[in-house]
């Protein structure tokens, strides 16, 4: 009976750190960042364009003013969005934004007579893209591109103690964008954000309250800007 007793107390012995082990708590691999969901974010940057404004112009003739404007100034405003993040680590979206800018140019040029004044106004754009990316945990390297639109005006004036009215086009333009960034998930829900992009909003003409034939009044736009925002995922 005696030795049954030592049998047992010694099986207990070698059992107990086994059972610890088993009771303690287990080191677990750290779940990486999800992607996939909607967000909605608030963004501000800087834009710089390119502009080309012709008035309008005799038939057989070039324009009568031509005048080149690079607009820039600073832009804020809103994005939406939804991301769909696949095995693997492939992250795809869609994106829209929307803008209020205030992006002008002033130039002097030669007109006839002269001298002669050009002015733009890039009042407000936005967008409607897809974005595509590869995760690497919380950093998010993405492409995007897609549908731009933005309000323009340009135009020319010539001396004002000519009597000369003035010769603008202010219309809603609609081109294409392309650019990247990179996004970085500071939480679970906070998702910051740096970008580029390209904009070509083409071009556009106005027709003339002549009553005889003339070349319309013309103006195109190309934009560069850089953003910064930070989003709130659901």
């Amino acid at each position: 009976m005696r030795a049954l007793k030592l049998a047992l107390l010694a099986s207990l012995v070698i059992a107990t750190p086994a059972l610890a082990a088993d009771l303690s708590p287990q080191p677990t691999e750290p779940v990486a960042y999800d992607w996939t969901g909607v967000y909605v974010g608030a963004e501000a940057g800087y834009v710089w364009g390119s502009s080309t404004y012709d008035s309008a112009g005799s038939p057989a003739g070039p324009p009568y003013t031509s005048a080149s404007l690079n607009p820039k100034g600073a832009f804020g405003g809103a994005y939406v969005g939804y991301n769909y993040q696949f095995d693997g680590n492939y992250v795809i979206g869609v994106e829209a934004d929307a803008n209020f800018a205030s992006a002008k140019a002033d130039n002097t040029f030669s007109g006839f007579p002269p001298p002669a004044f050009a002015s733009s106004d890039l009042k407000w754009f936005g967008s409607a893209r897809l974005r595509a990316g590869y995760a690497f945990d919380r950093f998010l390297p993405f492409v995007t591109g897609g549908l731009a639109i933005g309000k323009y005006s340009a135009g020319t004036s010539l001396s004002p103690f000519l009597g000369s009215p003035p010769s603008e086009i202010s219309d809603t333009m609609v081109g294409w964008t392309a650019g990247a960034g990179l996004e970085y998930a500071v939480t679970d829900n906070l998702i910051a954000r740096v970008e580029y992009r390209y904009s070509d909003y083409g071009r556009q003409s106005q027709s003339t309250p002549f009553i005889f034939t003339t070349q319309a009044a013309r103006v195109d736009l190309s934009t560069n800007d850089v953003r910064v925002g930070l989003s709130y995922k659901f």
